[in-house]
């Protein structure tokens, strides 16, 4: 299940990486001439990705850039390590009314320059972002604010980098201050309720923690303050109000309070559930390496990446939460009544935390449910939690009892199986993660690993490696014509054809993109390789693809590179290599193999 978060999908095309229709300018301007008060400008923004982040602004004004417009109505690229560069058009800058922003709704991006462009001239810079001081920001305001002026001509472009070792999330809008406070009047209610909600819990568990002295409740304190304090720095009301000079602390609190959270809760847990006196070997083995994975994360954070203490913490407090919601759901099904509460506290914490994954990974777009999951999702946990504390202070004895009859029986099994549904889970994610879903071939992500893979056993070995380039000819009319269901046919027909004819013991075949194929075959020297591609062709030109009520012959070009692989620089040239002998195969009439030799 992890795999849901860890597995990012990187497109990379010479340096830039994007989706979307480019132009020499795909560039829209936004008329604000009639500003209303709000303006959603997503599917106008342009973007440019670049990974080396060497990339100055000079270079965006004065460099021919290819500039790529956003098509999504939502901008999430989960966790990116590259430099984004953001464009936006604007005309009717005189027209604005005083105090009018553009609000980047989002307060965890490091890096975040502003610039206010006319004329290839800066006219206004700001600085923002938590790894620089909160003075800085140019509105003193929750999230990033950037003032918007007419002041230097009705139009002016607005061109904001951003870079982050988090999630990238980019929601842009332009409010006028008046819009913006009645779009923040929801959220500021919301913070009430929630912190209001944590107030009474806290109160509420403490008071019975004086009278009763137990450390259960104690460990429940502590992971409640951890989960509130967690929610003020993610909100960005630490950073605002408690420590807004420190960007160290900034940064620190985060990871910090997202590894102390579960291990407070572990230890509840731990105790709670009794899995100290009558669990197990394997609850005691499986609860004491998180309890030591989440002790090493707190000490980790002061030394680790904040990219690395996330995803880890994301992945062992996804199993912890995993682990407790089958010990509720196991306690559940042995009869003890307020292990109903605490399997149904689990289940919807584990549901919302899973939907948060997906949100920050950038598998999930940001919507009011996805950016304040883990808000929801403790609240509902704790609540049900806390109902739990009070149901077991009436039935502590009987509770224990039925604990120690349950835990003697059939747990080994129950968690063999457990384990298998796990893994064959794990197994089944992967297989789609590196699959591409239509033609049942690798994905080009995929593709890229094994293709490195199979470079780097080549260099040792000495031994030739040839990539075949292959693209079905005139694709575009067949679509036209016969329509996309068509053409998904074509292309799923095609890949039988390349599997057929390059095995999986012989090397590696995946949908490049669209209706372009790569293959990579390991130990194969150019003539092998060039006979394979022409068993491909041959094959395929005596295919008659039909839907039962169109049947048309398809013809494909191949580029063929072939070398013996001697240093990594080599294998964006075989690759670059594979493909000039493709397009030149096209541009010699279509339907033939062209190989390095050939050409």
């Amino acid at each position: 299940m992890y795999l849901l978060f860890i597995t990012l999908t990187l497109i990379a095309s010479q340096g830039v990486k994007a989706a979307g229709a480019t132009s020499s300018d795909p560039c829209p301007a936004i008329d604000l001439s009639d500003f209303a008060g709000d303006t959603d400008p997503t599917t106008s923004l342009c973007l440019y990705i670049e990974e080396s982040g060497a990339t100055q602004l000079e270079d965006v004004l004065h460099s021919n850039i290819e500039w790529v417009r956003n098509q999504k109505e939502t901008v999430n690229f989960g966790y990116d390590p590259s430099t984004f560069w953001v464009r936006l058009r604007l005309k009717g800058l005189s027209h604005l009314p005083p105090d009018v922003f553009l609000r980047l709704d989002y307060p965890h991006l490091d890096i975040i320059d502003f610039y206010l462009v006319s004329d290839g001239k800066v006219h206004e810079h700001y600085e923002s972002g938590d790894t620089r001081p909160f003075s800085r920001r140019p509105v003193d305001h929750l999230v990033p604010l950037f003032p918007l002026t007419g002041k230097y001509g009705d139009q002016a472009d607005v061109i904001i980098r951003l870079a982050s070792n988090g999630p990238v999330v980019i929601p842009v809008d332009i409010r006028s201050k008046s819009s913006l406070d009645d779009a923040e009047k929801p959220i500021l209610v919301w913070y009430g309720v929630y912190f209001g909600i944590m107030g009474m819990m806290l109160f509420y568990n403490a008071v019975i923690f004086i009278f009763v002295r137990e450390l259960n409740y104690l460990l429940y304190i502590i992971y409640l303050s951890a989960s509130a304090g967690l929610q003020v720095a993610l909100y960005g009301l630490g950073f605002q109000y408690l420590w807004p000079e420190s960007t160290t602390l900034n940064n620190l609190m985060i990871p910090l309070l997202t590894a102390l959270m579960p291990f407070a809760a572990i230890a509840f847990v731990w105790r709670f559930i009794g899995l100290h006196r009558i669990g197990t070997w394997i609850e005691k083995m499986l609860g004491g390496l998180l309890y030591l994975g989440f002790s090493g994360l707190l000490i980790g954070t002061f030394v680790l990446p904040y990219s690395v203490i996330m995803k880890v913490v994301y992945v062992l407090s996804l199993i912890a939460i995993s682990l407790g919601f089958y010990v509720g759901v196991k306690y559940w099904i042995k009869g003890i009544k307020e292990a109903r509460i605490f399997a149904l506290a689990w289940f919807f914490y584990l549901f919302f935390v899973v939907y948060y994954l997906l949100y920050i990974t950038g598998l999930a777009q940001p919507n009011i449910i996805s950016m304040h999951s883990i808000e929801i999702g403790s609240i509902i946990e704790m609540t049900l939690l806390s109902l739990a504390f009070a149901d077991r202070l009436n039935v502590e004895k009987e509770r224990r009892i039925q604990m120690q009859i349950a835990l003697n029986q059939d747990l080994d099994n129950l968690v063999q199986a457990r384990t298998q549904e796990l893994e064959a889970a794990n197994e089944k994610l992967h297989r789609i993660s590196i699959t591409d879903a239509l033609t049942g071939l690798a994905n080009r992500r995929h593709f890229n690993c094994q293709y490195r893979e199979m470079f780097s056993r080549c260099q040792d070995e000495d031994v030739p490696l040839s990539v075949l380039m292959l693209d079905v000819d005139h694709f575009k009319a067949i679509n036209d014509n016969h329509g996309h269901g068509f053409g998904d046919l074509c292309l799923q027909r095609l890949a039988e054809i390349i599997r057929n004819h390059i095995p999986d013991d012989a090397g590696i075949a995946a949908r490049y993109g669209g209706e372009e194929f790569i293959a990579a075959l390991p130990g194969t020297p150019e003539g092998d390789a060039v006979q394979t591609a022409d068993n491909i062709l041959h094959e395929l030109r005596r295919t008659t693809i039909s839907d039962g009520r169109t049947c048309i012959n398809m013809t494909a070009s191949i580029g063929v590179c072939t070398i013996v692989p001697e240093q990594e620089t080599q294998m964006t040239a075989q690759l670059n290599e594979a493909d000039r002998l493709l397009y030149k195969a096209k541009n010699n009439g279509r339907n033939q193999v062209i190989s390095v030799s050939t050409a």
